[in-house]
């Protein structure tokens, strides 16, 4: 039998899974409001066709690149672009008459953004730091061997007891009392 907090806690929990679930639903058809792109239409591979999805962006909201985006004004540039690729023209070109029809807005980095340069110089200050802890772990590790080297010749030279000063025969009389 059900007892009356654990019926009524039972139904709030029903209530908060079925308010979110139908939330999360309408969060993820809300953008864009595309259907998925089709697999069966774009399952063959063509050279250098996912590259230039990647750079060009939807016409119809602007929001997303092409090999991601899901509209059918999406899949009929990226049907065209594998066609084109098929009749060899290049990325490039493709690229180009894509500029041309609908402005630089469809490039997904225009020409001129800093975002290319910012990559590259992170790029280079990650590998530049990394090839300096290699240094210092390097002479570290030196450091560490040479005083252990030091601390064994010290230790063959002189055989003799460590001295001892007043606190540590207080400490010894002291526990002898315990």
């Amino acid at each position: 039998m059900f007892h009356r907090p654990r019926a009524s806690a039972l139904a709030v929990a029903l209530t908060l899974a079925l308010a979110l679930a139908s939330a999360t639903g309408r969060a993820g058809a809300g953008q864009g409001d595309h259907p998925p792109a089709e697999k069966g239409d774009f399952s063959e591979a063509v050279e250098g066709a996912s590259a230039l999805e990647g750079r060009i962006r939807a016409p119809c909201c602007w929001n997303q690149t092409l090999d991601i985006h899901g509209s059918e004004s999406a899949n009929e540039l990226r049907r065209e672009i594998r066609r084109r690729l098929k009749a060899g023209e290049t990325q490039d070109a493709i690229q180009a008459d894509f500029v041309r029809r609908y402005g630089e807005k469809i490039l997904a980095v225009p020409p001129g953004n800093p975002l290319k340069d910012v990559g590259v110089i992170l790029s280079l200050l990650f590998g530049a730091s990394g090839i300096g802890a290699l240094f210092m772990l390097a002479r570290w590790r030196k450091r560490t061997l040479a005083d252990r080297a030091l601390e064994a010749a010290a230790g063959k030279k002189s055989k003799k007891k460590p001295e001892r000063d007043a606190y540590d025969d207080q400490i010894d009389a002291e526990l002898e009392k315990l």
